[in-house]
């Protein structure tokens, strides 16, 4: 078979593998985002642990509020002035306190708690830009072993009609044994290769199960790359302002600073009032008698020694405060050096996509070429392989530096802190966080209202 019949079916393959994957009901970029954003359970577990930080607001606000203890008892008893003879006594009490002053404890465990609550939630948006993130890798994982895996069965079925023109040839005393078995070895290499691309494949479609949520079925190119910056300053500056894991550890910086003046308030003095009202029956020597009585009275305390605890509680207080504000530090240099190195992989992945663009080109030419020279006895069948090889190589390349560029550039919005559904107007309602947080932010008696977080539980669980 001459070798310029094996270049249809090789330039047609590879027509078909550097085109879009579009087809009929198609699923795109942004319905996977919605999926993610919508069923992802690490969402979901960090949205609980917010709700769970917001009570830190409701329990702080509890020690300004009135407590109230009903107590009851019975008791029966006997003594040889009464001959033995039983009497039961009933009482029952109302206990009530509150809190007069406390040095600022209560006030600064308030404003530490509503700061560890913008805490959880630059802790959320920052999971929510993981999610997101890994979304996008995930897809174009798919897409590129996807096109891998075309590349390697286009590969098979030209090395297929390679091995069966060489053995024509043979058969006619045009080429050696030798040949013969250099197309049937590169034959079974293409063989193991398509194994290779399709375990990869199985493996991408499962990490995309496990970040969306559900299968990925036809997936359809995704849509043009979202605008950056391109000078490292701006994306320095906007990373430093928006973050959200840098703003996650200014607010624990926060937490800390008012930790350690809630600590040196304990210090101080504290006055509460007390009251007590007390209903008691009892049976005695002259018959049965009910008492009723109320009282009411100030408390003030002074802690004049603790063991060295309050003293061991301020430093472990200045501790932390020393370790957040490092973290603080850290975090933002891990920010930035995080906004350095997408933006490089970025102009990495163009520069490299122009130059694996190019080489697609002039290895397909020098691969038609090579074929025409081998019919005419001035190339070999090693020489009409090795081009085949550098082809197939070149097209899998470019098929990784395009999914390099997409990935990248979504890395550099997340290294900015502005991966989000509303940046990249997915349509979608979004987790409200003041839902809960207004629910339960004054201390409310009942519970009725957990309602509301079982509707959106079930609603962002679909």
């Amino acid at each position: 078979m001459p070798y310029s019949r094996l270049a249809g079916p090789f330039v047609a393959g590879a027509l078909s593998v550097l085109g879009a994957l579009a087809p009929a009901q198609a699923e795109t970029l942004t319905d996977a985002l919605i999926k993610a954003y919508q069923m992802s359970p690490v969402l979901e577990a960090e949205r609980a642990a917010l709700r769970n930080t917001d009570e830190r607001v409701a329990l702080a606000r509890s020690a300004r509020r009135p407590s109230l203890t009903a107590l009851g008892s019975a008791e029966v008893a006997a003594d040889e002035n009464s001959d033995w003879e039983l009497f039961d006594t009933y009482q029952a009490q109302l206990q009530s306190s509150l809190l007069l002053y406390d040095h600022g404890q209560t006030a600064a465990a308030i404003d530490a708690a509503k700061s560890a609550v913008a805490a959880g939630r630059a802790q959320l948006r920052n999971v929510e830009q993981v999610v997101l993130l890994n979304t996008v890798a995930a897809f174009m994982d798919v897409r590129r072993n996807i096109q891998s895996v075309q590349v390697a069965r286009n590969n098979v079925s030209v090395l297929q009609e390679q091995v069966r023109a060489t053995r024509d040839r043979f058969d006619l005393g045009e080429v050696t044994r030798t040949d013969v078995s250099l197309a049937e070895a590169r034959l079974a290499q293409a063989r193991a290769n398509l194994a290779a691309f399709e375990g990869q494949l199985t493996t991408a479609r499962e990490a995309y199960l496990a970040v969306v949520g559900a299968p990925a079925r036809d997936l359809q190119a995704p849509p043009a790359l979202p605008q950056v910056p391109q000078a490292l300053e701006r994306i320095e500056a906007i990373a430093m302002r928006e973050h959200p894991a840098l703003n996650a550890a200014r607010y624990l910086e926060t937490v800390a600073q008012y930790d350690l003046t809630r600590a040196r308030a304990a210090r101080g003095p504290s006055v509460s009032l007390e009251a007590t009202a007390t209903a008691r029956n009892a049976d005695g020597l002259t018959g049965r008698s009910d008492n009723l009585g109320v009282g009411v009275g100030v408390t003030g305390r002074v802690p004049l020694y603790a063991g060295g605890e309050l003293s061991a509680l301020v430093r472990q207080a200045e501790a932390v405060l020393q370790q957040r504000r490092f973290e603080v530090q850290d975090t933002a240099r891990s920010i930035r050096e995080e906004a350095a190195v997408a933006l490089s992989n970025l102009r990495v992945a163009r520069a490299t996509i122009v130059a694996n663009r190019e080489e697609v080109r002039a290895a397909q030419v020098a691969f038609e070429g090579v074929q025409e020279e081998a019919i005419l006895g001035a190339r070999t069948t090693l020489d009409v392989l090795d081009l085949e090889q550098d082809l197939r190589d070149a097209q899998l390349a470019l098929a990784t530096s395009l999914r390099d560029e997409y990935v990248a550039a979504y890395q550099l919005l997340s290294a900015m802190g502005l991966l989000s559904v509303e940046f990249l107007n997915l349509g979608i309602p979004t987790y409200n966080p003041d839902v809960n947080y207004n629910r339960v932010q004054n201390a409310p008696y009942s519970t009725v209202e957990g309602g509301i977080l079982e509707k959106l539980r079930d609603r962002y669980a679909r």
